[in-house]
């Protein structure tokens, strides 16, 4: 049985692999593992069978089915469906066989896709009112004044490091701040590793010298990595909910348009408004309300390792995601469609258009797409 850290690992590789960004030890630690996996056919539409981008989608969807993950829903019209083709593809690791099918009468490919999917850029605004796109330069000089230093990196972290001891009285909070399709990753002068999603933000101080605790205000979606510190608790105060946590990993979602606020807790322990959550455990709070459930941490996490993860989601829950991923505004023709649920997994970065035509596959509803509109159709 694969360990949790194991899988949560093998999800980023394979993520990176996805893009085509894995460097020589992730490639082979990646080959080590796919020569594991006992061949059988994938699928993969007759359209993109050349398509070298959908070849690394069918791989990654075998590396979802080996993790557990769920595979999509394709409803009962699969049984009507022959397969067109088998052929051998040679992929560098090995010999995969890879079954051809057309696609169904009646599923029309979505085109004049002008969307992109979202990107790590984020806006880092200082106490004094300053702000700065980081997907520029970011001055490291401003910080210096105060003792600490910043830094940006190629790949989406903001990096505070602390060098001298610095008086409460000058305590300076910052605040990195996403838009819909952004995201972004920090890292305190504490250590520890804050990835936030599209749409939100995280208030946070410059140096935690001095304080008697380690304090953070967030909004919208963040994954929190927090290092060990006994003598400073790690305290994160989000809409109606305070969470106290030692060192662990936890997921916060407290959008202001989902109906609940979902804390989710990976390792360690956290406590929310006196509720104690152990690993693989959600608390949900509802009109000031905390209920715990079980869940599955990996569809919890999978936007901060690069995917869409949807178990038995309604269509409404899904197209929020969507749209704050791709920055575009949904429109329901029929409000009924809002409660219908699918089941899938695909990468977050490829065009919105092939997310819509995958649900499109369920054959339950069709989707419109003009420029950053997506209108909900019945499909009749």
């Amino acid at each position: 049985m694969m360990e949790k850290t194991d899988e949560i690992r093998l999800q980023e590789i394979a993520h990176k692999y996805l893009q085509g960004k894995l460097n020589k030890e992730e490639q082979t630690e990646f080959d080590d593992w796919f020569k594991q996996i006992t061949v059988e056919p994938i699928e993969l539409f007759t359209p993109y069978a050349k398509d070298e981008y959908a070849h690394r989608q069918v791989i990654f969807k075998r590396i979802k089915k080996e993790l557990g993950i769920n595979r999509p829903r394709i409803a009962t019209m699969w049984r009507r469906i022959a397969a067109a083709a088998i052929v051998i593809l040679t992929i560098g690791l090995g010999l995969l066989f890879i079954k051809y099918r057309e696609i169904p009468p009646g599923i029309a490919k979505i085109i004049h896709d002008e969307t992109i999917p979202g990107k790590s850029t984020a806006t880092l605004t200082l106490s004094n009112g300053q702000e700065f796109a980081l997907s520029d330069a970011v001055d490291e000089t401003l910080l210096k004044k105060t003792g600490t230093e910043v830094y940006k990196t190629i790949n989406g972290q903001l990096i505070y490091k602390q060098k001298n001891k610095i008086s409460t009285a000058h305590l300076a909070y910052n605040t990195l701040t996403t838009s819909r399709g952004e995201q972004y990753q920090l890292i305190l002068p504490d250590g520890s590793h804050i990835w936030l999603n599209s749409e939100s933000s995280v208030q946070f101080p410059a140096s935690f010298s001095g304080l008697k605790e380690r304090k953070v205000l967030i909004t919208g979606e963040a994954y929190f990595e927090v290092a060990k510190d006994k003598s400073k608790p790690f305290r994160v105060v989000s809409d109606g909910q305070l969470v106290t946590v030692h060192g662990t990993h936890f997921n916060i979602n407290g959008y202001k348009n989902e109906p609940e606020t979902k804390t989710t807790l990976l390792e360690g322990s956290v406590d929310i408004n006196g509720t104690l959550l152990k690993p693989e455990q959600q608390a949900i709070l509802d009109k000031n309300e905390v209920k715990v459930i079980s869940v599955d941490t990996k569809n919890v996490i999978a936007w901060k390792n690069g995917y869409f993860n949807f178990s038995d989601e309604s269509l409404e829950s899904i197209m929020r995601k969507v749209s704050r991923w791709y920055d575009v505004d949904v429109i329901f023709q029929d409000q009924s469609l809002k409660n219908i649920e699918f089941g899938g997994v695909m990468t977050r970065y490829t065009k919105v258009s092939e997310v819509l035509e995958m649900l499109e596959l369920t054959g339950e509803v069709s989707f419109g797409l003009k420029g950053k509109k997506i209108i909900v159709k019945n499909n009749n």
